[in-house]
């Protein structure tokens, strides 16, 4: 291994370890993912075909490989980086697609029984590229199928501010690292975040289900949808 190998390896490494230590500061954080395999293994079809949109550090597809062994995964991200560090999680699993891309790079001939979009949307400015992106999403889905999404949502402007305290103790009681737990207050006053009402509407425009919250934890909400009209089985049931 050249020397230029290993620092990659141990940049991987070290962001790995900063994605799981930002998971233990949010007090439930973690079920987003766990729930994902839950809600992937109920699915009618046994060998589901999951797009993976925003495979990051490839947190979801490790509960998917986990939970559900059989399932045909496509990864598509558009950061380089992100995506070599998902490839590291997955290690040589032949069931899982790599794409270095956006969503839209996909052909919409490629069918997809379950779609993933956990904490992506949040990123993009609300100016046409939310609603682009979640068209992007219905197109590459059946009909039947099911999308499972999770952003950073508030109610109202000051929510965030609320809950700070909450976080922070929380934060401190499971022992987050400062650098982690800052991280977090630093990087979400600067997304453009919206409101569960909002995300509705942009549900509704991109013809997609009524999105149905699953779960929710300070300032993370969990939702299931699909394309509409969306079957009575399975995860939509």
């Amino acid at each position: 291994m050249t020397t230029g190998d290993q620092s990659t390896g141990e940049s991987k490494l070290d962001r790995l370890a900063m994605y799981r230590e930002l998971q233990r500061t949010v007090p439930g954080l973690d079920t987003i993912y766990r729930l994902t395999e839950v809600l992937l293994a109920d699915h009618p079809v046994d060998t589901p075909r999951v797009l993976v949109v925003g495979a990051g550090g490839g947190r979801e597809i490790e509960r998917i490989q986990t939970g559900v062994p059989a399932a045909s995964i496509t990864a598509v991200d558009p950061s380089a980086g992100n995506l070599a560090l998902a490839r590291h999680v997955a290690g040589n699993a032949n069931c899982v697609h790599f794409v270095e891309g956006r969503v839209e790079d996909l052909h919409t001939e490629a069918e997809f029984d379950v779609a993933t979009s956990l904490l992506v949307m949040h990123q993009l400015p609300d100016d046409g590229a939310k609603l682009s992106y979640l068209c992007a999403i219905r197109d590459r889905l059946g009909v039947g199928s099911a999308l499972i999404h999770a952003d950073i949502c508030f109610d109202d402007p000051d929510e965030f501010e609320r809950l700070v305290p909450i976080y922070e103790a929380y934060a401190r009681h499971v022992g987050a690292s400062a650098e982690a737990t800052q991280l977090e207050l630093r990087t979400i006053p600067a997304l453009p975040v919206v409101s569960p009402d909002r995300t509705r509407t942009l549900f509704a425009q991109a013809g997609l289900a009524p999105p149905r919250e699953v779960f929710r934890s300070l300032w993370y909400r969990c939702w299931v949808s699909g394309h509409a009209p969306t079957s009575s089985k399975g995860l939509l049931k």
